[in-house]
């Protein structure tokens, strides 16, 4: 089976240089440095969205000097390496609030992640899907949860540090863990609609795991929930990183064990059985497929070869 997207084969955390204080200098200091812009997250890209153009913009270190902006107030953050190469992300939001403005200073766009990364390369769209769901993280836990004091970012991005001296609670990365999977049953296979989808776009269920659960018993719980069916034992199949905000996709396969479909009104539009024959021919009869980049159709992809 294919590498899925956002997931990072090559990179090397290196989290030991995380913890030297003088990192940042360190790493500007190699000429092979190489660094993303951001913005609320999302990376510059090369040319306005309008321009259907999604270069990712990646510059050196000298580079930095020459920017119009006061770079030394943005967040930074040390990704790491990929091909022995240092990869840092800065978001500029902390300086310049006024993502126009931004963009007027700094010339392309910054657009949408969800419609513009699919036209990168999987490398690229791995980091820059790691440093969105750093910075997404900075952004929600700006303050302390235990005292409410202000946060400080420690150790190149990958730990909040409490400013008050009597709390001083380490805060360290958030990824929600979320459960996808394609059911199916005697060559049938169970897609459905959520009111959140682009208009005219079926899925395979997920839903997100509860404390106290297993994730076969999310599976079964969220499949229940939304569609009235029981399965039979889930199967893990794979896992990919999710940065909408920050969640990590797990992947399973199940049998149902039961086919009359219950839909819950709130959460599914509607949900059907479609042969396995037939998935691929859905975009004629004016039904999406899942993006190629989602787990989703990665499922459902290698279930309609047969491969899982």
């Amino acid at each position: 089976m294919d590498r899925l997207f956002y997931e990072a084969t090559d990179l090397d955390r290196d989290a030991r240089l995380r913890t030297r204080e003088n990192w940042r200098e360190l790493l500007l200091a190699e000429e092979t440095i190489r660094i993303m812009i951001c913005h609320g997250g999302d990376p510059l890209f090369a040319w306005p969205e309008d321009m259907n153009e999604h270069e990712l913009v990646v510059v050196g270190g000298p580079a930095l000097p020459h920017l119009d902006l006061e770079i030394e107030r943005a967040n930074w953050i040390y990704i790491g390496r990929q091909g022995g190469e240092a990869v840092i992300a800065i978001d500029i939001e902390p300086v310049i609030s006024d993502r126009d403005d931004a963009i007027r200073r700094l010339g392309g766009g910054f657009g949408d992640m969800r419609s513009r990364m699919a036209a990168l390369s999987e490398d690229e769209a791995a980091l820059a899907a790691q440093a969105r769901a750093i910075f997404n993280w900075h952004q929600k836990h700006r303050f302390c949860g235990v005292c409410g004091h202000p946060n400080h970012v420690m150790e190149a991005g990958y730990r909040l540090q409490c400013s008050n001296s009597a709390c001083g609670t380490p805060h360290f990365p958030r990824t929600d863990p979320a459960v996808i999977m394609l059911i199916h049953h005697n060559d049938h296979v169970l897609l459905a609609r959520s009111p959140q989808f682009l208009p005219g776009t079926v899925s395979v269920l997920a839903g997100f795991v509860e404390p106290g659960e297993t994730l076969e018993q999310a599976v079964a719980r969220e499949v229940f929930e939304e569609v009235g069916i029981r399965i039979k034992r889930a199967r893990y199949i794979a896992s990919q990183p999710w940065p909408f905000p920050g969640s990590l996709m797990l992947g399973f396969i199940a049998e149902a064990e039961t086919t009359d479909i219950v839909a819950d009104e709130k959460e599914i539009e509607f949900a059907m059985w479609v042969h396995r024959d037939e998935v691929a021919a859905l975009p004629e009869k004016g039904i999406n497929l899942p993006r190629p980049i989602s787990i989703a159709r990665y499922l459902l992809e290698n279930w309609c070869e047969g491969r899982i």
